[in-house]
């Protein structure tokens, strides 16, 4: 009678244990079956890939920056491509590695690095690669900001004041309104 329960106890547990991985999707092979083709997402999308954006130091993307993907492992450059009008890029790898994205500009400089990190078969890596200035976008290149301790022993030709309306001239910004001279004694 003992084993007869104990029988009986085990292919309700080994039941239920099959229903709940059919219940999740899953069957598991019959014994001596080898599975043909390795494991691949439900969806559809097994493709291991690196995302990303570019933006600059105001947060503003970067349209149709060049941009490469090195694999940080072997050291190489493994894929070269442009990011699109929101500033956003695609790699599709063939390998799992640990990758870093590269902004370049025309003659091959590195200009800025993402985040690196490393990635499995059939994750997605997100990355951000940030300028440390201001994309001029009609000169396509990088605009530093100015260093306030440069204006310390100011020179009439580098001062402050200047400076301001040098950048505000290159963004065309007008004053709305310029108002009048304060003066305490008026």
């Amino acid at each position: 009678m003992r084993k007869c329960l104990f029988v009986a106890v085990s292919l309700l547990l080994v039941g239920g244990a099959v229903s709940s991985s059919a219940q999740q999707g899953f069957i598991p092979p019959r014994p001596g079956v080898r599975m043909a083709q390795p494991w691949r997402p439900v969806d559809g999308q097994g493709a291991t890939k690196v995302i990303g954006s570019v933006i600059d130091i105001r947060q503003v993307p970067v349209a149709y920056a060049r941009v490469q993907l090195r694999n940080l492992v072997s050291g190489g450059i493994e894929q070269e491509t442009s990011s699109d009008a929101n500033g956003e890029y695609t790699f599709t790898v063939a390998d799992p590695s640990t990758y870093v994205v590269e902004m370049i500009v025309v003659d091959g400089y590195v200009v800025a690095l993402s985040n690196a990190g490393s990635i499995a078969r059939y994750e997605t890596l997100q990355t951000v690669v940030q300028l440390p200035g201001r994309w001029d976008a009609l000169a396509n290149r990088l605009v530093y900001p100015q260093n306030a301790g440069t204006f310390l022993g100011i020179s009439g030709a580098n001062t402050l004041t200047n400076t301001t309306l040098e950048m505000a001239i290159d963004q065309n910004i007008a004053p709305a309104d310029p108002g009048e001279p304060v003066s305490p004694n008026q």
